[in-house]
């Protein structure tokens, strides 16, 4: 009996031991999953910024290159190898002044044998309608002769019906006569009936053959004038620029290998970050500071196409123009995006690179504790705060490449 007694002692000991040690064991963990990763940084590789309130200026700065207001392209219109140069880039051109030759023997050869089968079918063409001429001039030679051979017959009939009826003539010669005038008048009438028809057929073919001629000259004319090709001239009037071409050098059909300026004005055309692709819109003005003057310019036109994370906007002059203005000089504009605000900003660094602006260390004392925020506009020195922050807290914005994983940070001087 006493036996049991220690046996069910030892059960609930046994039984009260682990319940301990699953009420233990979770709570320990629970510990450590609350535990925040911490990682010791030096004062002197981080840097801080407070955060502030004031006047937001929502502006970008870009950098704009001056061009001509108009231009058209130096295209090549036959592919080959340059054989000659005549300008220089830089040079002002008068329309049609020769730029440079290439040379393409398999093309102009190719032209030879088209413009000599083209004369050949020309050739057979005209003799064609040598042909039609001449059966035209028998025709009419054939139908001729059947009206005098019909005006003779009915001379003779006269003459013999005449004769016959004084009771002079025999009426044999009058019944030949009156024959022979029967006879012509249905060939002469044959004659003429075969003369409309064939006339009309005639007609019709020489219009054809006239028609294919005219059309075999004009591309003959073509043919020809593309054997020009080969000889780039200037498109209009102005300076030649962007032209950078070498002997020897072989072009591809449609190339273009330079512009002609015209010269009748100058615009702006900026570099921008893809990131304003959609914020940039014409009708944004801006200001263009040169000499400590300020000239006002405007977007009249957005290139969407994104090279090398960047796209193109071009601008004008909306009043007075700077003076001496040449082709390639660089001015910095600055465009005003909306109206300022005021907001809370915190300077722009490298945090919001592995931020994505979302969060930030905020310091206090000689800790710093990740925080969740949300930023808005930004402009080349500041961030516009929407929320998560508060004026006069401070903020690490340096680089946090080495910090992401990391939730509080302590701080050593």
């Amino acid at each position: 009996m006493d036996t049991k007694i220690v046996k069910k002692k030892s059960k609930l000991k046994f039984v009260l031991i682990g319940l301990a040690v699953m009420v233990i064991i979770p709570a320990s963990s629970l510990y450590f999953i609350r535990q925040k990763k911490t990682y010791n940084v030096s004062a002197e590789d981080i840097q801080t910024d407070q955060v502030t309130h004031g006047k937001f200026e929502d502006m970008l700065m870009v950098t704009a290159q001056t061009q001509s207001l108009n231009s058209s392209l130096v295209n090549v219109l036959e592919g080959g190898v340059v054989k000659e140069i005549f300008a220089e880039d830089g040079a002002m051109l008068i329309k049609g002044q020769p730029i440079a030759r290439v040379y393409n023997p398999n093309t102009e050869f190719n032209y030879m044998n088209q413009e000599t089968g083209i004369m050949q079918q020309i050739s057979q063409m005209r003799s064609t309608l040598l042909e039609m001429k001449n059966q035209e001039f028998a025709q009419d030679k054939e139908l001729l002769q059947a009206q005098n051979d019909y005006n003779t017959a009915l001379q003779n009939f006269n003459l013999q019906k005449r004769l016959y009826d004084a009771e002079i003539g025999k009426k044999t010669d009058y019944d030949i006569s009156m024959q022979n005038l029967t006879y012509q008048k249905q060939r002469k009438s044959i004659v003429e009936k075969g003369f409309s028809t064939e006339k009309n057929s005639r007609n019709a073919q020489m219009s054809s053959v006239n028609t294919s001629i005219g059309q075999m000259e004009k591309s003959l004319q073509i043919l020809r004038s593309n054997t020009n090709n080969f000889l780039i001239t200037a498109p209009a009037s102005g300076r030649l620029s962007s032209f950078n071409i070498s002997l020897g050098e072989n072009l591809t059909g449609g190339l273009s290998i330079g512009k002609i300026d015209l010269m009748d004005g100058y615009k702006l055309v900026a570099k921008v970050d893809e990131y304003y692709i959609n914020k940039l819109h014409i009708g944004i003005k801006g200001t263009l500071d040169n000499n400590s003057k300020s000239d006002e310019v405007m977007i009249t036109k957005i290139l969407p196409e994104v090279k090398d994370g960047q796209f193109s906007a071009e601008l004008t002059f909306t009043e007075r123009k700077p003076e001496n203005l040449k082709i390639g000089m660089t001015f910095g504009v600055k465009l005003k995006l909306s109206a300022d605000t005021q907001s809370m900003m915190i300077p722009k660094g490298s945090f919001s690179k592995d931020t994505n602006g979302k969060w930030i260390f905020v310091v206090k004392g000689n800790q710093a504790e990740k925080r969740t925020i949300s930023l808005g506009r930004e402009n080349p020195l500041y961030y516009e705060v929407i929320s998560g922050l508060k004026a006069g807290e401070t903020v690490i914005t340096s680089d946090y490449s080495d910090l992401k994983k990391y939730e509080i940070l302590t701080i050593k001087k």
